[in-house]
């Protein structure tokens, strides 16, 4: 037929349902914003075009279940290689209702101050909180 596909190749592989399209898309909006969900959003909808129309419903099930995981996996993988390095900490929450464990520490040279255990805050160096204000 000029004008379209014929009708015996509706549904096989190179033609992806435009339900299919938008179960993947939604999906997709349970990954982090950004580049990562616009790249995986993209790499789902182009992997349906491979599919035929039975295999489009079991990827669109596979996609939709393993959304959480991915998620997971892609918030817990560093973007960049300093990232690792850059990346905060969170404190105990002990220490950020200002309930610190303090403990003697050295520095290389010898001196002594104060630290917490837990969140290795030093005792007076400038930082909010009750536990670390200077009276004087």
């Amino acid at each position: 037929m000029p004008g379209g596909p014929s009708p015996s190749l509706t549904g096989f592989v190179g033609h992806s349902r435009p339900w299919a399209r938008r179960a993947v898309r939604l999906a997709s909006l349970g990954l982090p914003r950004g580049e990562v969900r616009d790249r995986y959003r993209r790499e789902f909808v182009s992997d349906l075009s491979d599919l035929g129309a039975h295999a489009q419903v079991a990827y669109c099930v596979r996609v939709v279940v393993g959304v959480p995981a991915l998620r997971l996996a892609v918030r817990n993988t560093p973007s960049s290689p300093l990232e690792p390095i850059m990346a905060t900490t969170t404190r105990p929450l002990r220490c950020r209702l200002t309930f610190h464990r303090w403990e003697a520490a050295h520095t290389p040279d010898g001196q002594r101050f104060d630290r917490c255990a837990r969140c290795h805050k030093e005792r007076g160096d400038g930082r909010t909180g009750f536990s670390g204000l200077a009276i004087g």
